[in-house]
């Protein structure tokens, strides 16, 4: 009775301490190889084409630019949150990637 105790109280530690991929904000298709696609200059078209519609799109004003976001799993298995700063003239101005260590959505 009591390993059969041990045995729930673990899985349900494992289960808390593993982050969960919500797939409503993950970028479908996304990946390293197709984020490296993006560089500065490209017209906002041609993001779209390769990485999809972004999950959340964020308005700074005051740069004349709106981030689109997106989110994916790497080569190595972690979550990143890969931003593009498109102008209002339409071209990418940047873009930045960061590991994300753990899923807050």
């Amino acid at each position: 009775m009591k390993a059969l105790f041990y045995i729930s109280c673990l899985a349900c530690l494992a289960a808390c301490g593993t982050p969960t991929l919500s797939s409503h904000f993950m970028s479908p298709g996304l990946n390293d190889n197709k984020a490296a696609l993006v560089v500065v200059g490209m017209d906002a078209a041609n993001v779209t084409a390769i990485l999809g519609q972004p999950h959340q799109r964020v308005r700074f004003d005051n740069l004349k630019a709106t981030a689109w976001d997106y989110r994916y799993i790497d080569s190595w298995g972690y979550i990143i949150d890969f931003s593009v700063m498109i102008s209002d003239s339409g071209q990418v101005l940047n873009k930045v990637s960061a590991r994300n260590y753990a899923d807050n959505t």
